[in-house]
């Protein structure tokens, strides 16, 4: 793999700005970038670690610099945007689908709900555990940032769902909603966590609590409260023995609290 050198790299990204609204030219060039990068020292086992998809394994920051030059052009040209994100995405190599991820959170929301609530097909269509995340966090930047409500929405659909990796899906992608959030918005998000943390199960428990360990530090007390509150409703003792392992994470005082709440229940769990 050759030096990365700036100034060519930059020309490179410039040029794909200028085929932005040509995909399948955009795409040629996007290869060719990546190509003149690939680093040929990873062995196949190293290559397939990194990812289950087909792959350049380029630079993480040669893929920085392209979407560096072309994050404005999904706001400048939105209609272009969807119709890139498509073509790298049915291109189905590692890089191209993490850059469609990518230009999918730069397009202004209203454009893109439809193919933001069509993620959990694409989510399963994917192995490859890099581009889920890039699907759960960078397809959503700008939903989240600038229209949390409906987002908080579709998040309630996929808790709501009854298969647990679409909820395990729902939480990845809450978790970083739930840390921009505030007070005022703890009773709409213990709403839309309370089915997921009911049904709790081992694949969603981490997921949950790093959502609860986020609502304690938000407010401790209405935590707390909420927590207690579903404890004593729940009946299932396989729920009440992940529940003792989620509260292992807060502080002392917290697992105390929540500890003897379980403990004291009809049927105590003690494992």
């Amino acid at each position: 793999m050759p030096a990365i050198d700036l100034t060519k790299l930059k020309q490179k990204s410039s040029e794909l700005v200028i085929l932005f609204d040509q995909p399948d030219a955009f795409l040629k060039q996007f290869k060719e970038i990546l190509e003149l990068y690939t680093n040929r020292t990873l062995r196949v086992n190293q290559a397939i670690q990194r990812s289950n998809l087909p792959a350049y394994n380029t630079p993480r920051p040669v893929l920085f610099q392209i979407e560096n030059a072309i994050e404005k052009l999904g706001d400048q040209y939105p209609e272009a945007a969807i119709t890139l994100t498509k073509t790298l995405w049915d291109a189905s190599f590692y890089e191209a689908q993490l850059l469609s991820a990518f230009i999918l959170g730069t397009i202004p929301p209203a454009l893109t709900i439809s193919l933001l609530t069509s993620l959990p097909k694409k989510l399963y269509e994917t192995k490859d555990q890099g581009v889920k995340d890039a699907l759960l966090t960078s397809s959503l930047a700008r939903l989240r940032n600038e229209n949390p409500q409906t987002l908080m929405l579709l998040i309630k659909e996929w808790l709501n769902a009854p298969g647990p990796k679409t909820q395990t899906w729902g939480l990845f992608a809450f978790l970083p909603l739930v840390q921009q959030l505030g007070y005022d918005d703890l009773p709409q998000v213990f709403e839309i966590l309370r089915p997921a943390i009911e049904g709790v199960t081992p694949a969603t428990q981490t997921d949950i609590q790093a959502c609860i360990k986020t609502t304690y530090r938000i407010s401790p007390v209405e935590t707390i409260h909420y927590l207690t509150d579903i404890i004593q409703d729940t009946k299932d003792q396989q729920v009440l023995r992940i529940f003792l392992r989620i509260i292992r994470s807060l502080p002392n005082d917290a697992q105390k609290k929540l500890g003897s709440t379980i403990k004291n229940m009809t049927n105590p769990i003690l494992g």
